[in-house]
């Protein structure tokens, strides 16, 4: 089952294009992201794995690849 939840402080993800593992914290550093936008981050999860930083990036390990045969399209509608 997908989940969507707030960010926690040591949660870390694989960013797409990345075979190492990222702090959520440091991944936010490098997008310069203020405190304010940190904290309006929403994550998707499966199996307590990090699918997507909703709006910001999909983790490496569930991007699209030429042996993918199907995909679930979700869709992030900000105000």
């Amino acid at each position: 089952p997908l989940t969507v939840r707030r960010w926690e402080h040591g949660d870390s993800f694989f960013p797409l294009g990345m075979n190492n593992k990222k702090k959520l914290s440091d991944f936010f550093t490098d997008e310069k992201m203020s405190v304010p936008e940190k904290e309006d981050i929403l994550i998707l999860e499966s199996a307590g794995e990090i699918v997507w930083v909703m709006g910001k990036r999909i983790d490496n390990r569930y991007r699209i690849t030429p042996s993918t045969t199907r995909a679930l399209v979700i869709e992030l509608k900000i105000p």
